[in-house]
């Protein structure tokens, strides 16, 4: 993005200074800042500044065009450059406006089928203006259906060929699964439906969302047909070597069904919460989540579960009950250590899908009641995509050169093993 010069920081301050001025500072600096942006993009299309003289220039300038942009802080009022050849397209309105078009319809639906709140109609009358027709909405939504369809549906599959020539699928050593739910109006009925996430992380250590689905509940058929929608879009589940999310059953069970040879972790986040429930006191709940801590900071594997042997023995004769479920779940929450130890902090819970729920959660409330399912999955979807393209563009979510080293060591220690039953094998034959 552009360094505001110092003009417009001039007369940025000069607003924020002015308590009678009448346009509100903030969007005053992002029409600005956008305004600039779109002379950048022109700029750098043209491979010359206004009025330069450039042996490369690829065209010439063409005067403006007025464009409106509704946001949370108004009506922006965007010049938008034009070349000649008419060949110049900026990639701003459809990343910037993504997920504001999807609240701003989410907004205008609601409040054209006559289930919106008190507020919602000035809500829309701040973003949109106070005129909208339901053409104008059907329009609009048909527009942005179709490209966050797009995206939900694209394929996973990077045309990897095996030797038999068949698509081997694109390879996502580590999957991060989670739901949240939002308030749909169906059938005259307010109801929770559950959004269904996942997000994978490829051999090159990036993370982007999979999939985003809308489903009536984390059911195992609903958490199956989200895993069966991913493999035909080419997540190759052979190469799917470890899964953290909760413990909610229909997706656990879902989970073994499709990646059945894959590490699952149950996220420590959870397990811990699910553990304090289980003693009486508050100052109880404190020890049990530093004792539990201990544990699952532990610096290998047989450390981890010693300590953990200590603690159910700790609690073996006052909690009984809570010694038993120690036992039977800790080990969900160990299976962590099978992965490198530069990966297990970031993958031990899946807190950072949380987070994004929370960022969620935070544009939803302004709706607070969906008018109907395509409503909510619309922005969630926006929301998610906007949030994959910062992710495989970012940086790195886990370390690339271990991640390299982790699967090596794997497919080195099947060949060990084969080695190992092949020596056996004829040892019999020797003996026999």
């Amino acid at each position: 993005m552009p360094q505001i010069d110092d003009k417009l920081l001039e007369e940025l301050l000069q607003k924020l200074r002015d308590d009678e001025a009448e346009e509100d500072p903030l969007k005053y600096v992002l029409e600005k800042t956008l305004n600039q942006l779109l002379e950048k993009e022109m700029t750098e299309h043209l491979n010359a500044e206004k009025y330069e003289r450039a042996e490369d220039r690829s065209g010439h300038r063409n005067g403006y065009r007025e464009r409106n942009i509704h946001t949370r802080v108004g009506t922006l009022e965007l010049r938008v450059p034009r070349d000649r050849e008419g060949n110049f397209s900026s990639e701003i309105f459809e990343k910037y406006q993504r997920s504001e078009k999807a609240l701003v319809l989410a907004l205008q639906e609601a409040y054209l089928q006559g289930v919106s709140t008190r507020k919602t109609k000035k809500i829309t009358e701040k973003l949109c203006g106070t005129e909208f027709s339901k053409d104008q909405v059907s329009r609009l939504t048909k527009q942005l259906d179709e490209q966050l369809k797009n995206w939900r549906n694209r394929s996973l599959d990077e045309e990897s060929q095996g030797e038999d020539n068949q698509s081997t699928g694109k390879s996502f050593p580590y999957l991060v699964v989670d739901a949240t739910y939002e308030k749909v109006r169906e059938n005259g009925q307010i109801r929770d439906r559950a959004v269904l996430m996942v997000v994978g992380i490829d051999e090159d250590g990036y993370r982007q969302f999979l999939g985003t689905y809308m489903k009536t509940t984390e059911s195992e058929i609903s958490w199956s047909e989200v895993f069966t929608d991913l493999i035909n879009r080419g997540v190759d589940p052979e190469s799917v070597e470890y899964i953290v999310s909760d413990k909610h059953k229909g997706m656990k069970k879902a989970i073994g069904k499709f990646f059945e040879n894959t590490t699952w972790c149950w996220c420590h986040t959870h397990l811990q919460r699910a553990a304090e429930d289980k003693v009486d006191s508050k100052d109880e709940q404190e020890k049990l989540h530093t004792y539990l801590r201990t544990v699952l900071n532990s610096p290998n594997e047989e450390t981890a579960k010693a300590r953990a042997r200590l603690l159910i023995e700790h609690y073996r004769d006052k909690y009984s009950d809570l010694a038993e479920w120690l036992e039977e779940n800790l080990p969900y929450a160990l299976s962590v250590f099978e992965l490198p130890k530069k990966h297990r902090k970031r993958l031990r819970t899946n807190n950072s899908l949380e987070r994004f729920n929370g960022e969620i959660k935070r544009r939803t409330k302004v709706v607070r009641i969906f008018p109907n399912r395509a409503s909510c999955l619309r922005l969630v979807t926006a929301l998610c995509m906007e949030q994959s393209e910062e992710w495989v563009t970012g940086r790195r979510y886990v370390n690339k050169e271990a991640l390299e080293e982790f699967l090596s060591e794997e497919s080195e220690e099947e060949e060990e093993i084969i080695d190992d039953l092949a020596d056996e094998l004829q040892r019999e034959v020797v003996y026999s």
